[in-house]
């Protein structure tokens, strides 16, 4: 007995100690820099842009950041995270701006070769108890919403970082905004050194995911997300208002562009507005595939990506009808972006793939 007890105690005293060198070794993923590896340009890789100077940059799992001059070499970036990043986007050659989880937004001064950290999940936490606390202060008790989302930002400090930014988009070197789940909004007019929360200025009362932000013609800004949600800014009252759409299924992206706001999601729906959102015609996209990616080639077409590795080109710049280009993928495709002539860049669960197009 006496030694089953000793053999107990003995085990007891191992698991103890792993457990201390298993918390001593544990480093948060917001902390931690991502790993170096020969393997980044075919691991997951979910966004993908080209830099005004013709540099391509993509982001993908783990905090990997790769950027290369001729859409075939490829350098992995110095990255202070290691945690999924999801999209990315520069409005000049040299200032960019990646997000994804753990609240996570990235900038580079250098076209994307190194990167700094400006939010996580711990600053958002704080930053919206201080955005809320004095709207709630003076809600009356008939509006709970402000009451209600101090009390969700609070949660969201006690349980630690977990709410992803889904999009990114500056006009400028200055001007940005990044979106998220849940109703996150946020604002930078300093390049990012300081942001604030719009939450409160959103027709979204259910706190639906936004997915996409796009500037649109006049500088306008769109919001995308679940169940068909699409909301506009409006200068006059200094809210993002909501524009009825066609389809009440979720939106994952748009294409804004001079004159055009396409608009694409789940089951194969993309629809085009030449009006600024206010009518909208169906696109005949010949796919059932949630679309994730849009791009324009220099020709005014438009290239489309979906989850099951589709790539469908339109027939003109009207961006209404598709079909598949006969070079298909097998696996899922998640950003893209042109590559000059007939060719395209996309990323997906198999890392980065140039696609050659030709023309159909």
């Amino acid at each position: 007995m006496r030694l089953i007890q000793q053999t107990l105690l003995a085990f007891a005293g191992l698991l103890f100690g792993l457990a201390g060198v298993m918390a001593a070794e544990f480093r948060d993923p917001l902390d931690l820099p991502a790993s170096p590896s020969a393997l980044a340009r075919s691991s997951m890789l979910t966004g993908i842009t080209q830099v005004p100077n013709g540099r391509w940059v993509a982001v993908g799992r783990r905090g990997h950041i790769l950027y290369s001059d001729d859409a075939a070499t490829w350098h992995q970036a110095s990255v202070p995270v290691s945690v999924d990043l999801v999209a990315v986007h520069f409005p000049t050659a040299e200032q960019g701006w990646a997000v994804g989880h753990g609240a996570v937004i990235l900038h580079t001064a250098d076209g994307g070769r190194t990167w700094v950290k400006q939010m996580d999940g711990r600053l958002l936490a704080d930053l919206l108890i201080a955005y809320w606390q004095p709207l709630a202060a003076s809600a009356s008790d008939d509006e709970p919403g402000a009451s209600l989302a101090l009390m969700d930002a609070e949660r969201l400090k006690a349980e630690g970082p977990g709410r992803p930014f889904l999009d990114v988009r500056f006009a400028d070197a200055l001007n940005g905004y990044a979106v998220g789940a849940y109703n996150l909004l946020l604002q930078t007019r300093d390049g990012g050194q300081t942001w604030q929360s719009l939450a409160s200025r959103t027709d979204n009362p259910g706190g639906l995911h936004f997915n996409a932000v796009g500037l649109g013609d006049g500088g306008r800004v769109y919001l995308a997300g679940e169940q068909g949600l699409l909301l506009q800014d409006n200068p006059l009252t200094g809210r993002f208002e909501a524009l009825a759409t066609p389809y009440g299924g979720t939106w994952f992206g748009m294409l804004e562009q001079p004159g055009r706001l396409l608009l694409f999601g789940l089951r194969g729906n993309a629809y085009v507005s030449h009006d600024g959102g206010r009518h909208w015609r169906q696109a005949s996209t010949q796919s059932e595939s949630t679309i994730t990616a849009a791009t324009p080639l220099g020709d005014g077409r438009v290239v489309l990506i979906t989850q099951a590795g589709e790539v469908l080109l339109s027939d003109d710049d009207s961006a209404e009808r598709y079909r598949p280009v006969a070079s298909q993928q097998s696996i899922p495709l998640y950003g893209v972006t042109p590559a000059g002539g007939e060719a395209i860049v996309a990323v997906g669960l198999g890392g980065v793939t140039r696609i050659e197009l030709g023309r159909q």
